[in-house]
C-alpha cells in the first residue's frame, strides 16, 4: 500500500509540492490502499470466524496468517484515520495553503478560524440532535454510533455506486470515441481553442493583479519613504514576499505569445491600429487598476492582495496546464494520422495557440517558482 501511494504521488503530485502535503496525502492513500488490499483478507477471517461458530474449529479449513484476527479491530482504525485525514487534507490544508497572512502563526490562525466558521455550527447542532436521541427516543450511546457508521457507509456505498455506473458507462464511451481518430482530432483541436481562450483570460486577470502588486508596491515605497514609523518596515517585508511570488519579466513576456482565437498567428501591436487599439486599452486597464488599488496600505491590504495573487497564479497554472495537455494529445494524434492521405501533419493544434516550446518552458519556470 505504501509503495502504490508513493507511486501515484510520483505520476500525480505537482512538482515541488510542499512536504507536509505529500505526506499526508501520502498516508492517507497508502491506508485507503491497505484497505482495498486486506479487503479478501477480511471475508476469510469473516467466513471462518461464522463457520467456527456453527461447527466444529476441527472441521473448518481457515487461513493460517499470523495477526489475521487483529483486522476487525485494525480495519475500522483505518477508516476513521483516513476520514480524519480527508478532512484535514481538503478543509485545514487547503485554508492554510490559501491563506493570505505572511507568517506560519498567522496563516494557523486563519485556519483555525476558516475552520470554525464551519464545524462549530455544525458540532452545535449535532449535540443538540444527540441529546435529542438520548433523551426522548431513549437510544444509548452504542446504537447513536452504530447509526452514524451506517450512514456514512450508505453515504460511501451511494458514491460508490455512482462512480461504478458512470465508469459503466464512460469508459466504453471512451473506448469508442478514441476509435474515431478524425473525430478525436477535430474535438482535441477545439479544446484547445476552448483551453487557449480561457488561458487569455486567466493570464489577462493574473497580468491586472501583477500591475496592482507593483502600483502598491510603489505606494508604499513613497509612503514609507516619508515615514519614520516602524510599522513600514513590516509592510515591506510583507510585500516583498508578495513579490517574490510574481513571475519575472521574461516569463510574462513568453505568456503573452498566445494569439487570439480565431485569429492564427497574429500579434498584437503589428499594425497601427493594433498600436491604437493597444494604447487604448492600455488606458483603460491603469484606470481598471488605479480603481481596484487598495486605498490604504495596510496589514489587511495586503491579505487581501497576497490572496488575489495566490488565487491568480493558480487558475494561470491550471489553465495552462490543460491547454499543454490537450496540444500534446493533439499532436500525438497527428502522429497517428500522418500516413493518411489529406491530413495535416503539421500546424493543425499550433495554429490555435502558442508554441508548444514557450508553453513548456513557461511551465518549468513557474514550478521552479512554486518550489
Amino acid at each position: 500500500s505504501v509503495l502504490a501511494a508513493a507511486l501515484c504521488l510520483r505520476v500525480y503530485a505537482k512538482v515541488g509540492e510542499r512536504r507536509y502535503v505529500l505526506f499526508v496525502v501520502g498516508v492517507s492513500w497508502s491506508i485507503g490502499f491497505f484497505l482495498f488490499l486486506v479487503l479478501p483478507f477480511d471475508l476469510e477471517h469473516a467466513y471462518c470466524q461464522r463457520c467456527i461458530k456453527r461447527y466444529e474449529p476441527d472441521l473448518c479449513t481457515c487461513l493460517p496468517y499470523p495477526g489475521i484476527d487483529a483486522l476487525p479491530t485494525l480495519i475500522p482504525n483505518a477508516y476513521r484515520t483516513t476520514m480524519l485525514l480527508g478532512y484535514v487534507m481538503n478543509d485545514l490544508l487547503r485554508s492554510y495553503i490559501g491563506s493570505g497572512e505572511f507568517t506560519r502563526r498567522g496563516r494557523i490562525k486563519d485556519m483555525l478560524k476558516e475552520f470554525a466558521a464551519f464545524y462549530v455550527p455544525f458540532g452545535l447542532v449535532s449535540i443538540v440532535f444527540l441529546v435529542y436521541l438520548l433523551s426522548s427516543q431513549g437510544l444509548t450511546l452504542t446504537a447513536v454510533r452504530m447509526m452514524v457508521t451506517g450512514l456514512f457507509n450508505a453515504i460511501g456505498l451511494f458514491i460508490l455506486v455512482a462512480f461504478l455506473g458512470y465508469g459503466l458507462v464512460e469508459v466504453p464511451r471512451r473506448l469508442w470515441y478514441r476509435g474515431d481518430t478524425m473525430g478525436q482530432l477535430r474535438y482535441l483541436q477545439f479544446k484547445v481553442a476552448v483551453q487557449s481562450e480561457e488561458l487569455h483570460e486567466a493570464r489577462k486577470k493574473l497580468d491586472e493583479v501583477l500591475e496592482i502588486v507593483h502600483a502598491t508596491d510603489s505606494a508604499l515605497r513613497a509612503e514609507a519613504s516619508s515615514a519614520t514609523s516602524m510599522g513600514f518596515v513590516k509592510l515591506q517585508a510583507h510585500m516583498a514576499q508578495i513579490l517574490k511570488r510574481c513571475p519575472p519579466q521574461s516569463s510574462r513576456a513568453e505568456m503573452a505569445g498566445i494569439p487570439p482565437v480565431g485569429e492564427p498567428g497574429s500579434r498584437a501591436g503589428t499594425t497601427s491600429s493594433g498600436i491604437a487599439n493597444g494604447t487604448a486599452s492600455g488606458t483603460a486597464m491603469q484606470s481598471v487598476i488605479s480603481a481596484r488599488a487598495p486605498e490604504a496600505s495596510n496589514h489587511r491590504a495586503l491579505i487581501s492582495l497576497h490572496v488575489r495573487l495566490k488565487t491568480a497564479l493558480a487558475k494561470e497554472e491550471a489553465a495552462s496546464g490543460k491547454y499543454e495537455y490537450f496540444v500534446r494529445e493533439g499532436i500525438r494524434q497527428q502522429e497517428l494520422l500522418g500516413d493518411v492521405p489529406g491530413t495535416p501533419r503539421d500546424g493543425g493544434m499550433m495554429r490555435a495557440g502558442a508554441p508548444m516550446d514557450s508553453a513548456t518552458s513557461a511551465a518549468k519556470r513557474r514550478r521552479r517558482l512554486f518550489a
